[in-house]
C-alpha cells in the first residue's frame, strides 16, 4: 500500500519572510520606476508626432497620390529627400527639361505648393519634370531629423542633386538661392536659367560677418519682432509663421550652421554663373535678407539679369503673394507678357545671354534700385 504524501506544517516565520521579500521587490520596482519616470515620459512623447509631422504625413500622402515621388539621398548620416514630379514622359535618348528648386533655411516644400499649383500651366508647358530638395531638420517632411549644421554638406548635396538630375532651370529661395548660385558657378555646362528669390550669398566682404551676427542675434527676438523682419504685414500674415517656426529658429544648430560658413562659401561676383540668363525676384519690404542687396546682383550680372520687385511683400513671397509670385515667374520664363503694375515692377532688364565666355569689361547697370 502506497504511502500518502504529507503536507509540511505551516511555518509562520517562513511565510513572513516570503511576504517581506515580495514587499521589498515591489518597493524596489516602484523606486526604479519613479527615478526613471522622466525618461519613460520622454520616450513616449518621442513616439507621438507633433502637429507639423501630422500635417506633412497627410500632405505626403496627397502628393504621392498626385504623382510625386519621394527619394532618399544620404550624405553621411544625414537623410535628404528629392521630391520629383514627372509632368510628361520623355522618349529614350531625349534630354529631360527639368526645373530643380532649393528651398531656404527652415522652409518646407509644402509652403511652395500654392506657388507651384498657380504656376502649373507654365511649368507644364516648359518642363518635363519638377524636382524639389527637402533638408533634414527643417519644417518639411524630415522635421523629425537632426538639422545639418554644415555649409559644406548642404553645398555638396545641392551639387550632387544637380549632377544626378541636370537642370534646365535652377531656382532657389533665400539660403536655397545661395546654395543653388554657388552650384551654378561650378557647372561645366551652361544651363538655361538661374532664378534667385530673395537670395543671400552674394554679399560684400565687409557685410558677411555682420549678416552672420544678425542671423544669430535674431534668435533672441520675440515671435512678433521676428515676423516684423520677415513679412510685410505681420498682423495679416503672422499666422503663417507660428510658434513652431520660432522654436526652429531658436535651435543651437542655427548658430553652429552660421559658424560653419567660410568666405569661400559665398558667391563670388567676379565669377560667372553658368546660366544663359539670370532672374532675381525680391520682396520690396524684405528686411531679413535686405532688398538693397539686389544691387550686388545687378552690378555683377546685370548684362544677363532681369530683376523684379514684388510690392507689399517681405521675405516669403510664396506665402505672402503666391499669385503675384507665380505671375512674375511666368513672365520671367517667357510665357506671360503681362504689363507691369500687377503687384510687381521690373528694375533691371538683361541685354544679352551668357554664352560661357566671361567678358572682361565691367557690366553697366543703368536701372539700379534707388
Amino acid at each position: 500500500m502506497s504511502q500518502q504524501k504529507q503536507t509540511p506544517p505551516f511555518d509562520p516565520n517562513e511565510f513572513a519572510e516570503w511576504m517581506l521579500e515580495g514587499l521589498k521587490e515591489t518597493v524596489r520596482y516602484r523606486v526604479r520606476q519613479t527615478l526613471h519616470r522622466d525618461r519613460w515620459i520622454e520616450a513616449v512623447k518621442a513616439r507621438i508626432p507633433n502637429k507639423n509631422q501630422v500635417l506633412h504625413f497627410a500632405l505626403r500622402r496627397g502628393m504621392e497620390n498626385a504623382g510625386f515621388r519621394f527619394e532618399e539621398l544620404k550624405q553621411g548620416d544625414a537623410v535628404f529627400y528629392v521630391i520629383r514630379k514627372t509632368l510628361r514622359e520623355v522618349p529614350p535618348g531625349q534630354k529631360v527639361r527639368r526645373l530643380v528648386f532649393v528651398p531656404g533655411l527652415g522652409d518646407s516644400p509644402g509652403s511652395w505648393l500654392p506657388f507651384f499649383t498657380l504656376s502649373k500651366a507654365e511649368l507644364t508647358r516648359r518642363f518635363d519634370e519638377v524636382l524639389v530638395i527637402d533638408f533634414p531638420g527643417y519644417m518639411g517632411f524630415l522635421s523629425h531629423h537632426e538639422m545639418v549644421s554644415s555649409m559644406d554638406i548642404l553645398l555638396g548635396v545641392v551639387r550632387m542633386v544637380c549632377d544626378r538630375y541636370p537642370p534646365e532651370v535652377l531656382m532657389g529661395h533665400s539660403l536655397g538661392a545661395w546654395l543653388a548660385g554657388k552650384a551654378a558657378q561650378q557647372f561645366q555646362q551652361v544651363i538655361g536659367q538661374f532664378i534667385a528669390i530673395a537670395p543671400s550669398g552674394l554679399i560684400p566682404v565687409e557685410e558677411r560677418k555682420i549678416f552672420g551676427d544678425f542671423i544669430v542675434k535674431n534668435q533672441g527676438l520675440t515671435l512678433e519682432e521676428l515676423l516684423d523682419l520677415i513679412v510685410h504685414d505681420p498682423k495679416k500674415f503672422g499666422p503663417l509663421l507660428n510658434r513652431d517656426f520660432k522654436e526652429f529658429y531658436e535651435r543651437p544648430s542655427i548658430k553652429n550652421f552660421v559658424d560653419s560658413v567660410r568666405d569661400d562659401h559665398f558667391i563670388d561676383g567676379s565669377l560667372p554663373l553658368m546660366a544663359r540668363k539670370i532672374t532675381v525676384i525680391w520682396g520690396e519690404a524684405d528686411r531679413f535678407v535686405p532688398t538693397h542687396w539686389v544691387r550686388n546682383w545687378i552690378e555683377s550680372y546685370g548684362e544677363y539679369l532681369d530683376a523684379y520687385l514684388l510690392k507689399k511683400t517681405g521675405h516669403i513671397p510664396q506665402m505672402e503673394r503666391p499669385m503675384v509670385t507665380s505671375k512674375v515667374l511666368a513672365h520671367a520664363l517667357g510665357g506671360d507678357r503681362m504689363n507691369e503694375g500687377f503687384g510687381w515692377t521690373r528694375i533691371q532688364s538683361r541685354r544679352n545671354e551668357f554664352d560661357g565666355i566671361r567678358k572682361n569689361e565691367p557690366v553697366s547697370a543703368p536701372r539700379l534700385l534707388k
